[in-house]
């Protein structure tokens, strides 16, 4: 069959988890026998690159959308009922070069990766017949939800609470508008069908097709490392909370251990802790920062979803410490596979016990590497996309 993928970004380096996902499936799909022609919206958050790969193994298409948060849009939005989340992604011109090319170019599925790539589906139901599903990698509104539950500031809790009730209702909207819907895990698809979709809804996680190329001693270097991209506002609420709660009392325990911070857009201010036992690291090649560098943090407080980086981390033999949102789609088991820190001081506790014992943390990385390759395999996760899109439309 024929599949168009409308992708909410640019898939290529740097990588962040939406990007792997999104490219993974189209791996997955092609090398099903099927074939992907993906449409892609960059914007100032993430540009079109000066450069394609020539080896790129797909059809591409793409449009720019200017999707900045402005002051004059975000009062305008205040006096509507629409989501401005949503809004910012609205783009007739683009959305009538989609038209466009769907009436000249048949497709039997229509895949898209979030809500924001789906601004233009009622224009799209009125030029192709093909079946239109959505991969929702998050509960968006949820995000949002609990973003203004950590929020302190009266005001700005009271803006985020705004923004996430106008977009459940428009996501809500969205998802009971496809053919069905395809969610990363068990948590969200109860929180989209106790929210109101009423289309079908199946589970299937983001697979990983890293493998390790050493022997992972999480210990030796004596640092905790977080790695993501801290445009992601859970990303980085997380990190803060981290610094400002637990890090000081890890510091103090553990005065020669160091917290590294490493992915895209790292803010400013990081990069003048050193003093406080805190660096700032490029990450280049994920891989080998995640195989060398420590032990992983995931301090999630918000988000939805399952964490891309978790499952590369499990696949590569990490040792990872996350929050239970942070662990939420992964069914993996706490004290066997990764640890889970409940309350703030878990952090210090955990990281004191693994020093204690040196082969329990060697216990938990082969522990992982056999979890990710049970449940991590993009063929196996493609061939169960596949199924559901056969039992939810025409045969394909």
């Amino acid at each position: 069959m024929k599949v168009l993928q409308l992708c909410t970004k640019p898939l290529f380096a740097p990588y962040d988890g939406g990007k792997i996902a999104m490219r993974t499936i189209a791996d997955g799909l092609k090398h099903a026998g099927h074939e992907v022609v993906q449409w892609m919206i960059s914007t100032p958050r993430h540009p079109w690159p000066k450069h394609i790969p020539q080896t790129y193994p797909f059809e591409l298409h793409h449009h720019v959308t200017d999707t900045r948060v402005t002051l004059s849009g975000a009062l305008k939005n205040l006096f509507s009922r629409s989501s401005y989340n949503l809004e910012r992604f609205q783009d007739n011109a683009a959305t009538a070069l989609q038209v466009e090319w769907l009436k000249k170019h048949p497709v039997d599925l229509i895949q898209a990766e979030s809500i924001y790539a789906l601004t233009g589906l009622k224009e799209f139901r009125k030029a192709t017949n093909a079946p239109i599903f959505l991969r929702a990698h998050n509960v968006e509104y949820l995000i949002w939800e609990r973003m203004a539950e950590q929020c302190r500031n009266p005001l700005k809790k009271a803006y985020l609470q705004l923004l996430s009730r106008r977009l459940k209702r428009t996501e809500i909207t969205l998802c009971n508008a496809c053919d069905g819907v395809v969610v990363m895990s068990e948590n969200d698809a109860s929180q989209f069908r106790a929210s109101g979709v009423n289309v079908p809804i199946t589970v299937i996680g983001i697979a990983t097709q890293l493998k390790p190329d050493r022997k992972v001693n999480a210990l030796e270097k004596k640092q905790i490392y977080h790695l993501g991209a801290m445009d992601w506002l859970p990303n980085r609420e997380g990190v803060e909370w981290f610094i400002q709660k637990i890090w000081p009392e890890i510091h103090r325990a553990l005065p020669d251990w160091r917290l590294v911070l490493a992915g895209k857009h790292m803010p400013e201010m990081y990069f003048s802790m050193i003093s406080h036992g805190i660096r700032v690291h490029d990450a280049e090649d994920a891989a080998v920062f995640m195989q060398t560098e420590g032990i992983m943090i995931v301090p999630l407080l918000s988000g939805s979803g399952i964490r891309v980086k978790i499952i590369e981390g499990l696949a590569l033999g990490s040792v990872i410490i996350t929050t239970p949102i942070g662990l939420e789609g992964i069914p993996a088991n706490d004290g066997v596979e990764v640890l889970v820190a409940h309350e703030p001081a878990d952090f210090l506790r955990i990281l004191l016990e693994l020093i204690a014992s040196p082969d329990r943390a060697q216990r938990i990385s082969e522990n992982a590497l056999t979890f990710a390759n049970e449940h991590f395999r993009n063929e196996v996760l493609t061939s169960q996309l596949l199924h559901f899109y056969q039992t939810r439309s025409s045969p394909v």
